[in-house]
Parts: C-alpha cells; sequence; structure tokens
C-alpha cells in the first residue's frame, strides 16, 4: 500500500580490552587502525573520484546479492535510468559564480527528489513534493553561496509503502545508488546521508554498510519514527551496534522528523489529531522529534553507542521543550545525558528557527559550536530561504565567528574524516 504522509502519511569501542592485553594487545590494535586508515582512504578516494562509469547490471546484481528484489517495483527500470541520467554533468557554464566571493557555507539539511520518487509519492505532508534537478540545486547554492550540499531524502525515506519490507529495501536502494552517482559526478559540491529501511533492522544494517564502504555515504539517515517505531525501541538496538562497531572513529545519523503513526490491530493509522487540518510539517514534525530525543535519552541508546555523532534537525524541534521535565524524572541520567548532547549531537537551522527558537536549546548550555545551517532546499517554503539566513546573520547572541561556525566551520567538524579536504 503506498505511504501517503496524511492517510499514512568497533574500534575505539573495543580500545579498553585490546590495551588490558599488553604487547599482544598493542599489536592487534595496530593491525585495526591500519585496517581503519586504508577503509578511510578508499572512502575518501571513492568521493574525489571523477564522473562514475554506471554499471546497471552491476547494481542488479549487488542488490540480489543482498537479498533486495528491485523488479519488486514497477519503476525500478526508470529509476534506473535516472542513476545513469545523474551521471552526466551538467555545463558548468550554465551555473553562475556565487556573488558572495567569502567562504561558501555548509548545508546539512537539504533534500533531493529524483523524478520517479515525486511521482511515486507526489504528496507530501498535504503539500505537493517539490520538483528537483541538479541545475537548479547548483543555482540555488550558489545563490545563498552554499560549497557543499549534504543531501538527503525527505520523509517519508524510503518507507513508501507500508508494511512492505520487499518495496522498502529495493526503495532505499534505488535511493542510495542515484545519490552516490550524484556525489560522484559533482564531489566538489554534494555528499549525502543514506536513505535506510528501518523499522526493517536486518535490512538496514546491511543498507548502511553498503551506502558507507561502496557508495561513499558521509552518514545514514533516519526518521524521528519508522512505522510507528521510536529509535530507542528494543528492535533497533542491532543497527546502533553495528554502526557503533564499525572500523572508524566514529558514524553519523542525520535525524529528519516525519508524522507520527501507531499500530492499531496490526494496521497503521496516522496519530496526528490534526491530520487534514494542518500540514504535519508545521507542528507534529517538531513533536515527533522531541519524541524520539527523549525516547534515544532514557532508553540510555545514545550513552551505550558513543561512537555515534547525531545531526538533529531544526534544532531540535520540541526537545527542549521537554529536557526538564523528563531528565528531572531520571535524574540519575542528567549529567552524562547533558555531555552527550553538548559534545556528539549538532543542531541544524532548517525550520525556521532563528532567533527565537534556537535560544531555548542554547539556554541548557549546548555549545554554540554544535549549530550548523540547513536550508531544507527544495522543501522549505521560498519565502523562507532569506530570512532565514538574514536571521543568523543579525542574531545578536552570535559573534562573528560564532556566525562563521554556524554556516560552514561546525559542519566541518561532525563531518571531519568523511569528506576528502575536510
Amino acid at each position: 500500500m503506498l505511504f501517503s504522509f496524511l492517510s499514512q502519511t568497533s574500534l575505539f569501542c573495543g580500545l579498553t580490552s585490546l590495551l588490558a592485553s599488553g604487547a599482544a594487545a598493542n599489536q592487534h590494535f595496530q593491525a585495526l587502525v591500519s585496517d581503519d586508515m586504508d577503509m578511510a582512504a578508499d572512502a575518501l578516494t571513492r568521493r574525489a573520484t571523477g564522473p562514475p562509469k554506471i554499471d546497471i547490471a552491476k547494481i542488479k546484481e549487488r542488490a540480489r546479492a543482498d537479498g533486495i528484489d528491485l523488479e519488486s517495483l514497477p519503476f525500478s527500470e526508470a529509476a534506473l535510468s535516472a542513476v545513469e541520467a545523474i551521471a552526466l554533468p551538467v555545463d558548468p557554464s550554465s551555473v553562475p559564480k556565487p556573488a558572495d566571493k567569502t567562504k561558501g557555507k555548509i548545508d546539512v539539511h537539504v533534500h533531493v527528489v529524483p523524478d520517479w520518487y515525486r511521482q511515486v509519492f507526489p504528496d507530501t505532508s498535504g503539500m505537493p513534493t517539490p520538483e528537483w534537478d541538479v541545475l537548479g540545486a547548483l543555482r540555488f547554492m550558489s545563490d545563498y553561496n552554499i560549497k557543499r550540499s549534504v543531501v538527503s531524502v525527505s520523509t517519508p525515506g524510503a518507507l513508501v509503502y507500508l508494511q512492505d519490507e520487499k518495496k522498502t529495501t529495493a526503495v532505499a536502494r534505488l535511493l542510495n545508488e542515484w545519490m552516490g552517482a550524484l556525489v560522484q559526478t559533482y564531489p566538489d559540491k554534494f555528499s549525502f546521508f543514506a536513505a535506510i529501511p528501518l523499522p526493517y533492522t536486518d535490512a538496514a544494517v546491511r543498507e548502511a554498510n553498503y551506502a558507507l564502504d561502496s557508495l561513499g555515504a558521509v552518514g545514514v539517515g533516519v526518521l524521528s519514527s519508522h512505522a510507528g517505531k521510536y529509535l530507542g525501541n528494543p528492535e533497533f538496538k542491532p543497527f546502533f551496534e553495528n554502526l557503533n562497531n564499525r572500523k572508524s572513529s566514529k558514524e553519523i545519523i542525520y535525524i529528519h522528523p516525519t508524522e507520527p503513526y501507531v499500530n492499531v490491530n496490526g494496521s497503521l493509522v496516522s496519530a496526528n489529531p490534526l491530520a487534514g487540518s494542518y500540514s504535519g510539517a508545521i507542528a507534529e514534525f517538531y513533536f515527533d522529534t522531541g519524541r524520539t530525543l527523549m525516547d534515544l535519552t532514557l532508553t540510555q541508546t545514545i550513552l551505550n553507542f558513543t561512537k555515534i555523532n547525531y545531526a538533529v534537525s531544526q534544532v531540535g524541534g520540541a526537545f527542549p521543550s521537554l529536557i526538564d521535565r523528563f531528565l528531572r524524572s531520571y535524574p540519575q541520567l542528567n549529567k552524562q545525558t547533558m555531555d552527550a548532547f553538548s559534545t556528539r549531537f549538532w543542531w541544524d537551522s532548517a525550520g525556521p528557527t532563528y532567533p527565537n527558537q534556537v535560544k531555548g536549546l542554547l539556554a541548557y548550555g549546548i555549545p554554540k559550536s554544535h549549530l550548523t545551517f540547513g536550508s531544507d532546499y527544495p522543501y522549505g517554503r521560498p519565502q523562507w530561504y532569506r530570512p532565514a539566513v538574514e536571521a543568523i546573520e543579525r542574531a545578536d547572541f552570535l559573534s562573528d565567528a560564532e556566525k562563521d561556525g554556524v554556516f560552514g566551520r561546525n559542519a566541518e567538524q561532525l563531518l571531519e574524516g568523511k569528506i576528502a579536504g575536510i
């Protein structure tokens, strides 16, 4: 059944035990570090190479090897053709140069919409799913002096077909192959967070590993909830364990909001009480982000898997309004949790969220060095883009250096080691 927004709408973890074993452990550690460096070098090389040579037969073969049935989707051939098409670079002379020659921004909350995806999912929370093309995206980046866009797929991500694991895993693979080709075609402009087929945990683990190791994803993108299950759900523990145990110094989870659903007698039903009256993007997205961050906290997921960093949408949505209430109910978690929020979480500006909403987050001592820039292109309302940038530029609670951090330097810290030159 088609999923519509309104109607459905470890390397460093093991150091303690390794070092305890003396010289032999040290030798083992050196070998792991070497493996880690080789993997990072290979990934960075993939991200820095020129336009990819698309081998559709190879894509199908790799999908079959992972148990993914691309042919379960009636539009699979069109989607594969789109992978080939995105690998053909546009004429660079057709892209205007930015008027502002200062150091460019890094946009960590920005989306892509392949044509086939928009045709399958034409309605996003009561509004038409926007059109997207690479030339328009590059022009937007030029207009707003954005040097790099870390793209992802907005809600519902891979979960276009409700309660259908076969089709969900196939959609995720096609989206990631497409984004991988985009990034390899324009390595100096784009990076991507992989689409992940949660709530199907085994498939999510396989897809995360494939996207990170074979396609050059800088992280994985998840929704605030997946088919009624929030990110702290114990069924998702193997997914977090896998990321935490990868041979890397850190992994990144990008959290994008969605509308909530509840399971009623085996069927998923929208839990948005105002569905049909207002777009869920206006308020319900914020509430769902708050719920999932609370869930990640109280299940101690963020404390148990310490190699994972989080890129959170919209400066946490409604989450700052909940922190005092739920953490005072669990005082034993307070210090460790606030330390994690301040060191392993980055909070983007998509919204609009400046100058007022962000102050609620900063009131908890979240460092300004963990604030990042997000445009929400092309899903943001056109009249929001320029004022959202200007609100950061005019923010009287940020110094000039801190504004530079929001627009780029802080994201470089988040993405360090994931992109060549950062």
